[in-house]
């Protein structure tokens, strides 16, 4: 079955994005297979200002969104209306019924890609398996949080990874304890996968 990962870059002080939504602080690192990454995935679900941020990236040739048909990217929207935007699944309600279906079919994983509402509403749903945060070195002090505040915080992770960069980015991972498991040969899964 799919996990859902919410694989993001963050500060080192936990902001994925300045107070005015930019992330121009982000560490290009050239050695981050990013084809590879997307392969990884079958479905790619976001907030409407993470897809805004996603438009940024350019056409078909830089953006690794706009070549994948239109049932593999999702956005929870209020405010866009699917017929502005035929490339992409637009719900504007039951996002997380929507997720929760997905993660019951075949296939590849599904990247929650942001922002913080739509994931901390995820996490909270417990429908979260992995965070995965690529920790720039970068303190900002002030703008969007990684996670919002919610009652089930503090969620406690098993850590399953982590690495550093040469451009001193940091690529950690932790699984939602309810979904991990402790292969004593292995270290620790998520439903199986190390």
């Amino acid at each position: 079955m799919p996990q859902l990962r919410y694989n993001v870059a963050t500060s080192l002080d936990g902001y994925i994005a300045s107070p005015d939504g930019s992330a121009d602080w982000n560490i290009d690192d050239s050695t981050i297979d990013f084809d590879a990454l997307y392969e990884e995935f079958d479905f790619f679900v976001m907030g409407r200002k993470t897809y805004e941020t996603m438009l940024s990236f350019g056409g078909p040739d830089e953006n690794r969104l706009c070549n994948r048909p239109k049932e593999n990217v999702i956005v929870a929207s209020r405010s866009l209306k699917p017929e502005d935007f035929p490339g992409i699944t637009i719900l504007s309600t039951n996002v997380l019924e929507f997720i929760r279906q997905l993660k019951l079919g075949a296939g590849k994983d599904i990247w929650l890609m942001g922002g913080n509402n739509l994931a901390t509403q995820c996490l909270r749903a417990g429908l979260v398996d992995t965070i995965e945060a690529a920790v720039m070195p970068v303190v900002l002090g002030e703008g969007i949080k990684l996670i919002d505040s919610c009652e089930n915080l503090p969620v406690r992770l098993n850590l399953l990874g982590s690495e550093r960069l040469e451009s001193g980015i940091i690529m950690t991972s932790g699984g939602n304890r309810e979904n991990c498991h402790i292969d004593q040969e292995n270290g620790p899964q998520v439903d199986g996968v190390v």
